[in-house]
């Protein structure tokens, strides 16, 4: 066996988690009817290359939901050969239920991340926190942007304010973190 190819293997495809597609394939056509090329242009888009599921992948997924009865296939406008999938009741049941094993991971996943961190050298530890701090912003703007219409006032409200009164304790962490450190000896030079 190659080296580290026991590794590879826990989170095909390209990092994503066992299963992730089929359940985002079912979700994506319930927000739109969609054909395949769809689908995979937007997992391309939203994750800006990083997962690129073929079409080897993405075709027998939504063959085995339409035989499963999850969705249905409809023939698309005359003259064009692919199909247009759309979602059926059993599939909208099949994503309630779904919702919930993703709160839990998505929760798993969090009291997971010192395991990760711990994974980390001190050298490239700079570039994991200036990145995943600039990402966890950006995706909880693109978060309550995609949700705020679909949410009721109250629970936006109370989100931004819990986000509000998180960041001000990050801040204050920061701030205080920041005073605490000697700054570096200057380093003369000659002239």
């Amino acid at each position: 066996m190659p080296e580290h190819a026991e590794t590879k293997s826990l989170t095909h495809p390209q990092g994503a988690p066992r299963g992730l597609l089929l359940h985002y394939m079912l979700r994506k056509i319930a927000q739109n009817p969609c054909h395949g090329y769809e689908i995979l242009q937007d997992i391309d888009s939203k994750t800006e290359g990083a997962w690129r599921p073929g079409a080897g992948s993405i075709y027998p997924i939504l063959k085995r939901l339409v035989a499963n009865g999850y969705i249905k296939a409809n023939e698309g406008t005359k003259g064009a050969d692919r199909k247009v999938y759309s979602i059926t009741p059993k599939g909208l049941e099949s994503i309630k239920e779904d919702e919930k094993l993703f709160l839990n991971s998505g929760r798993n996943w969090m009291a997971m991340r010192r395991l990760f961190v711990e994974l980390i050298q001190p050298e490239h530890l700079t570039r994991f926190m200036s990145e995943g701090t600039k990402g966890q912003f950006e995706l909880t703007q693109e978060i309550m942007s995609s949700k705020m219409d679909v949410m009721a006032p109250k629970d936006r409200e109370y989100i931004l304010k819990e986000y509000v009164l998180n960041l001000e304790r990050q801040l204050e962490w920061a701030s205080r973190a920041l005073k605490e450190i000697k700054p570096a000896p200057e380093v003369k030079t000659r002239k």
